[in-house]
């Protein structure tokens, strides 16, 4: 039971006291780059909620705030990052049921599990190896295994396309659960345990405030959607998001990810996962799940969103919404008039002040609110020179001229507008460059742009249409032919889809190469066994991973039905990887990009000392057009670069040159 509200005298008291020690070292408030007004309206106990735009100027965790009085002198305050933290204990971690029983009659399949404990429960999750199911589960809660109480409404169970719902909130103290699930319209799932979750110490759940959020990027990748969230704030707390939606029933699998770099290696790091759904059950309103719980602070305004769709169609989004959880800032106003909020000192640690001992006193006393105005540069900023942050450049890093004489393609890159850009290989770049990418150069004037190569796990897709390719030869075998747009084409699966619905074969990829003498071979890309049959759950789909990057634009598909039914085999999607270069420009025309040299060496720039700052920043989208022979490149006789002509010319005249000494040479006596 928490003790009555302090009195204002007596929290005013302990902050006096508490102030009487002597103010924090002097301030120089020209070292913080930014500043925010607070006007107090009277003097005493004042409360700031930390918005969104403080969160972005600071550093991480606030460190560098600090508030100071119309004299420019540093006030003391108090940051309460988490108001039940100090009422709230330590959370148990889930545990196994300590007992749990599944039994099937009338049509129904009931689990009825002891939690091992008459304390209040979060929620309940189930454990099965049912990898396609879809339930509703009626809910009931007892206190003695044999007088059950009805937790409401169905909730759905299930787990389809990648996502999943196990989890059952109770919300209340039950030594025992009781789950009923409906088996009359679909075949009985089996359940194999479950485990408990205790209901976290707090008395009540944390209030969280709204944080704006909005989509300004949305692409299209094989099997998932990305989408591109800006935040109000870098360095946040947020705690919720939420898609918005109108599509009438789904389930997806959802993954929140930022932007990060270790050791030079730009990838993603996954801050949140979860799934989303509306669903129809049988007898009950349909129910939605759109929020996904999270807990992190991004570094950066943007972060992703991925969608895994798999097979399905893509979701429609109306937009999202995000909830942070709040953050107060609390200090004595020894008098009304105009206070400051200061921001943007890398180089500043965090205060030490002593009203942290008084925490519980400041969070029970009375006080009144002030709102802080939007953020303005200080006028007369100077950091200390010596610790000064550099910033990323303002103008980008000038690379090296480069003579692209040996470069056997160019395609000009066009921007929307100056600043840090990404620009995405289309395949056609991808087929003939080299297969490490090494000769790839960003030019402008005669320049290289240095670039940052970045490596997604994403894919694109590719819709191939089968031809079928009787052998006569070979009656029972059946082979495809699926032509891809380019040869050389770095590929990582191939997806093959059947509508026959029962057969099993074992299938062979492969590409046809010249061969040492002359003609073709056959040169294996991959190789499995291939199995349908139309229970439930059984894809219609068979996925092969190819390992290597391919030769030609051909692939080639057999397999040996023996004394079956030849199989239909539908449109497969092949994909290829996602890879961007990273830069920054200072104008928008002008820009090219040129690969096609075997003989490059990847290129070495000092924009990597930054990589860390230009990888996480906003980018706008670069595009490439079609591509065309470089204009710069020399070639002769239909493309032959320089230095295969002269290399060709000098073994002509070297065979030359050995024909005329045979000829000069006096011939052997009969």
């Amino acid at each position: 039971m928490h003790p009555p509200p302090l009195p204002f005298h007596r929290a005013a008291a302990l902050l006096l006291l508490a102030l009487a020690a002597p103010l924090a070292a002097a301030l120089t408030p020209t070292e913080w780059r930014y500043r925010q007004p607070v006007e107090v309206a009277a003097p005493g106990l004042v409360r700031i909620a930390v918005p969104a735009s403080t969160f972005d100027l600071a550093q991480p965790g606030l460190a560098d705030l600090r508030v100071t009085d119309a004299a420019g002198r540093e006030v003391p305050y108090f940051l309460d990052r988490d108001p039940l933290a100090a009422e709230a204990g330590a959370t148990p971690g889930p545990r196994s049921a300590a007992t749990f029983a599944a039994t099937q009659a009338d049509g129904l399949t009931r689990l009825t599990l002891g939690t091992g404990t008459d304390e209040r429960l979060d929620a309940i999750e189930l454990q099965t190896d049912e990898p396609y199911f879809l339930k509703a589960a009626h809910v009931s809660v007892s206190a003695d295994g044999l007088a059950w109480e009805s937790l409401g409404p169905a909730v759905p169970l299930f787990r389809q396309f990648g996502a999943e719902q196990l989890r059952i909130a109770i919300g209340r103290p039950a030594a025992f659960v009781q789950v009923a699930l409906d088996d009359r319209h679909a075949r009985p799932v089996r359940f194999t345990g479950a485990r408990v979750r205790p209901a976290p110490a707090q008395a009540r759940p944390p209030v969280l405030d709204p944080l704006g959020a909005r989509i300004v990027r949305r692409d299209e990748f094989a099997g998932e959607t990305v989408l591109t969230v800006e935040l109000d704030g870098r360095h946040v707390p947020v705690r919720e998001l939420a898609l918005e939606t109108r599509e009438p029933l789904f389930m997806r699998r959802v993954t929140v990810a930022v932007r990060e770099v270790n050791d030079g290696v730009p990838g993603e790091r996954i801050v949140g996962a979860g799934t989303v759904y509306r669903v129809a059950l049988d007898g009950v309103p349909p129910q939605a799940q759109l929020g996904l719980p999270v807990a992190f602070a991004p570094g950066t305004r943007e972060i992703l969103v991925h969608l895994h769709h798999g097979d399905s169609p893509p979701l429609a989004l109306d937009g999202v919404s995000a909830r942070q959880h709040p953050v107060h800032l609390t200090f004595m106003a020894a008098a009304a008039g105009p206070y400051r909020l200061l921001t943007g000192n890398p180089q500043a640690s965090a205060p030490r002040y002593d009203l942290a001992a008084f925490a519980r006193d400041l969070r029970q006393a009375a006080g009144t609110f002030a709102v802080p105005g939007a953020p303005e540069p200080t006028p007369d900023y100077q950091p200390r020179a010596s610790l000064a942050e550099p910033p990323l450049p303002e103008v980008p890093l000038a690379g090296a001229p480069l003579d692209t004489k040996y470069w056997a393609a160019r395609k000009a890159v066009h921007l929307a507008r100056p600043g840090v850009q990404e620009l995405e290989l289309d395949p056609e770049t991808l087929a003939r460059a080299r297969s490490d990418l090494a000769d790839l150069r960003l030019l402008h004037g005669g320049n290289q742009v240095p670039y940052i190569l970045e490596r997604t796990t994403l894919s694109r897709s590719l819709t191939l249409e089968p031809v079928a390719v009787p052998d006569p030869k070979r009656p029972t075998v059946s082979v495809w032919r699926l032509t891809l747009p380019q040869a050389g084409l770095p590929l990582r699966r191939l997806v093959l889809t059947s509508s026959t619905p029962l057969f099993q074969r074992q299938l062979r990829l492969y590409e046809q190469v010249s061969g040492p003498g002359g003609g073709t071979v056959a040169s294996p890309l991959a190789a499995g066994e291939w199995s349908r049959t139309p229970a439930p759950g059984v894809p219609e789909t068979r996925v092969f991973d190819l390992p290597a990057r391919l030769r030609t634009d051909t692939i080639w598909i057999e397999t040996d039905n023996g004394d079956n039914p030849a199989v239909a085999l539908g449109r497969a999607q092949a994909t290829y990887p996602v890879v961007r270069l990273v830069f920054k420009v200072a104008e928008t025309e002008g820009f090219a990009l040129a690969f096609g040299n075997d003989d490059a060496a990847a290129p070495r720039y000092d924009l990597s000392l930054v990589a860390g700052r230009l990888l996480t920043a906003s980018r706008s989208v670069a595009t490439l057009a079609a591509a065309g022979p470089n204009p710069a490149a020399r070639t002769l006789f239909g493309g032959l670069k320089a230095s295969y002509l002269f290399w060709g010319a000098l073994a002509l005249v070297v065979v030359v040159l050995l024909f005329v000494v045979a000829k000069a040479l006096p011939k052997p006596a009969a």
